[in-house]
């Protein structure tokens, strides 16, 4: 990364951070709308569910303008949405009108803020370097997010999560003249692209990510009640989430460091592999420390490999119309995976939950070698 694209970085990371915060804080926001507003479970993740559809819808629709339009203006655009569609959250408490507002807000501020804020990373020149910081970013963020929004929610209620992520967008504003006006993809040459059949790399790309996404998304989402259905204490499986969240930045933080120095193919090989036995090995009666050991190797892993495979969409995008797609690709994976979850889950047995996800990763590492191979021998190509 040269200290001329240095600003560029640092912009296009807070402005996905701004994107994908409330994200990270979707489950205290859903426990602050049932306790504070006095929501069912079931409203209170419609709620939820609206924004996050709202931000997979937006991420689609970025294809469509993320090569026509000035990507700094698009920034601003979605920086205020995020700023004025959280203000407005705090003040409704109607269950239809909250639904329709998060939706919105989904849409224009958060999903448009996520979505360029990765295809402007995705643009640099060392893109699955820049990931890696994105990610690592995101943790910290999460980390002081799990810290600070349960106590700010418990005191002003849903303001406590809204106003936050406002104040996020407006520090967000600041950076955004240093945004990258547009990006590599200006001058591809589509004759050439499809000569070369790189039109069908990025979206091989795009389908291994929503499987991955499938299995890592819902078995992390799933370790609480796994945790619960060995008897552990609550209290003990927050502080093994916490630890876990915590101590993978080391993750991204060495995809960073490896970027550009080893292949990306081996090292994401083995994380993926990593990932899939961990998944396995949670079967019957886990200790705490055994938990809590799993958990830190399974979400290291999870966020080394991320940096690297959306390195390898933005490597082989020379539109950027496929970059601006990851987020749709990684909620829309979770989504699905959850879809199949629920057909599965019976009691509190979750051995299948695990064995689904473990096969979602195992089918993402077959995938991603194959790819992996195509985009080898496209670069021979061309050179």
């Amino acid at each position: 990364m040269s200290n001329k694209e240095t600003p560029q970085v640092i912009a296009a990371i807070l402005l996905s951070c701004a994107g994908v915060f409330m994200v990270f804080g979707m489950p205290f926001f859903v426990g602050g709308l049932i306790s504070e507003l006095g929501f069912s479970q079931a409203q209170a993740n419609l709620i939820s569910s609206a924004e996050i559809a709202g931000m997979a819808l937006s991420s689609l629709l970025g294809a469509a303008w993320i090569g026509r339009f000035n990507w700094r203006h698009i920034a601003m655009f979605g920086l205020l949405a995020i700023l004025g569609g959280n203000l407005v959250s705090c003040y409704v408490d109607n269950f239809q009108a909250l639904v329709a507002t998060r939706f919105i807000t989904g849409l224009l501020g958060h999903g448009t803020a996520f979505a360029l804020g990765i295809a402007a990373i995705g643009s640099t020149s060392q893109p699955d370097r820049n990931f890696g910081f994105t990610i690592a970013s995101q943790v910290v963020m999460g980390a002081l997010t799990a810290l600070i929004v349960p106590k700010t929610i418990a005191t002003y209620g849903i303001a406590g999560m809204c106003v936050p992520a406002a104040i996020l967008a407006v520090v967000a504003m600041v950076f955004m003249p240093k945004l990258a006006t547009s990006g590599h993809a200006q001058n591809a040459d589509p004759v050439q692209s499809k000569k070369t059949g790189i039109l069908l790399l990025p979206l091989l790309g795009l389908f291994i990510m929503i499987i991955w996404q499938m299995g890592v998304g819902p078995f992390f989402n799933n370790l609480v009640p796994y945790g619960i259905s060995i008897e552990l204490d609550p209290s003990d499986i927050g502080t093994a989430l916490f630890l876990s969240t915590g101590l993978s930045i080391i993750g991204p933080l060495s995809a960073s460091a490896l970027a550009n120095k080893i292949n990306r193919n081996i090292p994401v090989c083995i994380a993926l592999t990593v990932q899939f036995l961990i998944i396995l090995s949670f079967q019957g009666e886990i200790t705490w420390i055994g938990f809590t050991i799993r958990a830190i190797l399974f979400q290291t892993a999870w966020n080394f490999s991320g940096p690297f495979l959306m390195g390898m969409i933005a490597s082989v995008d020379e539109s950027g119309r496929y970059s601006v797609l990851i987020p749709a690709s990684q909620l829309g994976g979770i989504a699905l995976g959850h879809a199949v979850i629920a057909s599965l889950v019976q009691g509190n047995n979750l051995v299948l939950v695990n064995y689904f996800c473990a096969g979602a990763i195992f089918l993402s590492v077959f995938l991603f070698i194959m790819v992996a191979g195509k985009i080898s021998r496209w670069k021979l190509e061309v050179g």
